[in-house]
């Protein structure tokens, strides 16, 4: 039916006086639907209909009465001409509503048949729908139990983790109470060191501006002067910072301040002489902003220089040596450190290093070397020597320069005769000493470092302290190396001042080593007059 094609329909709507096969066919489809017509008319009426295809198509064969199947089987099907041939011959639209109204016949006849079995089915299905219903009831209750064991279950299962998270929750508060007493016995030796400490650091602060404005002098101009004029220089800006106001610290140690415990260990590991000149010029030659000029009669500076820059690879050469500039080109591009001997022959070709003349081009640092351009490593550093103290600079070199004067003081040779004395007469007690000021440095620096790490592993707790284990144990073991280390200072402490005493034995020895070198410089003196 749904193949029929409009123009076929059309073709049968605007017959007026169709063929009886047409006619026949189409009063019997529309018996089929309920309704009357006799005559072509009205069949007409009602084929013209926008709702006659959708009828068909949306036809119920349940609904098709006794009467109406059997007029179909009277009326109509016992026709020889009533088939489907015969018809579409007649009309390709009518050819397919016969066939669908035999089917419907049919299909209604094939209805009735099973009609008792219909009956018979709706009987069970009705009795089915009662023990199914009666099924639902039984596997509700038995779901509505089931429910309820779960429920308990859960409720149980739910009893049982409360217990243990009770459980867990008292081992851990426990736990904190425990580590939150470490952590208090822990912390409360530190508390009255650490408050020391911060009681300290700000009387230094009330000082700072003082304190550096006299360390800054110290390193720009005293280089230059033997450890009594210093000395001198010092007291006389002390006297001026006074009398304008500025606070310092009365004892302020130029070497502490200005150096750690750990570099003045290192540099005494390199040969340096533990005297305060040689530690005062060995810091100004790691804080220049010029570089430095060294005067170094003694040649302990030169020895000191090597082996502090020997891992840099330094380079020694001399203003006099033929591969000066060769030497200095290849300390400029690779950043070696450079050590020139000889300074009293100085070369002006040094001046653009000492000015640092630099000038940037598409990324390099150039630094022109006579009429050469040299790349400028960032590393580069350049100490320059003599062994002349009574050389004379003229001023155009001197205002390049930081001069660092190594010449032999009274205080510095009185200083350096002992240590040879204690060698030569008591090399037992020279040994102690030299190891009990190592171990006070090192132990001090020690302390430093234990108190950094205590800061440390506090800024690094994740969370709350009491839920961190590790802390604990960080805390208990800097504790114990604290309280050991303290310790040992003391016990060195002690020992120190024994071998003081031996050692003031030797002192008026080394006071005459020291008055007779000098008397014998100055006869020197003399004789050159």
């Amino acid at each position: 039916v749904k193949s029929i094609k409009k123009q076929h329909l059309v073709e049968v709507r605007s017959m007026a006086n169709p063929p009886q096969a047409v006619k026949v066919a189409l009063e019997s489809i529309c018996l089929l639907l309920g309704e009357q017509a006799n005559d072509w008319r009205a069949i007409r009426g009602i084929i013209i209909r926008d709702n006659f295809i959708p009828t068909i198509v949306n036809f119920q064969t349940a609904n098709i009465s006794e009467d109406v199947r059997a007029q179909m089987l009277s009326k109509y099907m016992s026709q020889p001409d009533y088939n489907f041939d015969k018809v579409n011959r007649a009309s390709q639209a009518c050819g397919p509503l016969v066939k669908w109204a035999i089917a419907q016949v049919k299909y209604a006849d094939m209805l009735l048949r099973i009609e008792p079995l219909r009956n018979e089915l709706k009987s069970l299905e009705s009795k089915a729908g009662v023990s199914e219903a009666k099924a639902a009831e039984i596997a509700s209750v038995i779901a509505g139990l089931e429910k309820s064991i779960s429920q308990y279950k859960e409720e149980y299962a739910a009893l049982i983790s409360q217990a243990q998270a009770i459980k867990s929750e008292m081992t851990a508060v426990e736990a904190k109470v425990n580590r939150s007493v470490a952590l208090l016995r822990s912390l409360s030796d530190e508390r009255s060191r650490w408050q020391d400490t911060s009681n300290a650091f700000q009387a230094q602060m009330g000082t700072i501006v003082g304190d550096v404005m006299l360390s800054s002098a110290f390193l720009a101009y005293a280089g230059y002067f033997d450890q009594q004029l210093r000395q001198n220089l010092f007291t006389t800006w002390s006297s001026h910072l006074q009398q304008a106001g500025l606070e310092f610290r009365q004892d302020l140690a130029r070497t502490e301040y200005l150096s750690t415990a750990d570099e003045r260990l290192a540099w005494q590991a390199n040969a340096l002489p533990t005297d305060d000149l040689c530690t005062e010029n060995a810091i100004m030659l790691k804080r220049f902003n010029r570089y430095p000029l060294i005067i170094d009669p003694s040649g302990q500076a030169t020895e000191f220089i090597m082996n502090e820059y020997k891992a840099r690879r330094i380079t020694k050469t001399s203003f006099l040596d033929d591969a000066f500039r060769k030497n200095l080109e290849s300390a400029l591009r690779f950043g070696n450190p450079l050590l020139v001997q000889d300074v009293e022959n100085y070369d002006p070709i040094v001046n653009p290093v000492l000015n640092r003349e630099v000038r940037r081009t598409g990324g390099r640092v150039l630094i022109t070397l006579g009429d050469q351009d040299i790349d400028l490593s960032p590393s580069f550093t350049i100490f320059m020597s003599t062994r002349d103290p009574t050389v004379e600079f003229p001023p155009d070199l001197c205002s390049r320069v930081t001069f660092v004067n190594f010449t032999v003081t009274r205080s510095s040779l009185h200083s350096q005769c002992l240590n040879y004395v204690l060698k030569a007469e008591r090399q037992d007690v020279d040994t102690k000493r030299s190891d009990l000021l190592k171990l006070q440095g090192e132990f001090h620096l020690r302390l430093r470092h234990l108190e950094k790490s205590l800061l440390q592993a506090l800024n690094d707790v994740k969370g709350r302290i009491l839920d961190d284990d590790s802390i604990i144990g960080t805390l208990e073991k800097l504790k114990q190396e604290a309280a050991e280390i303290t310790k040992k200072v003391e016990e060195t402490d002690a020992v120190m001042a024994e071998v003081e005493a031996v050692t003031d034995q030797y002192r008026p020895l080394s006071q005459s080593c020291s008055s007779i070198y000098f008397t014998m410089e100055s006869l020197n003196l003399v004789c050159e007059s």
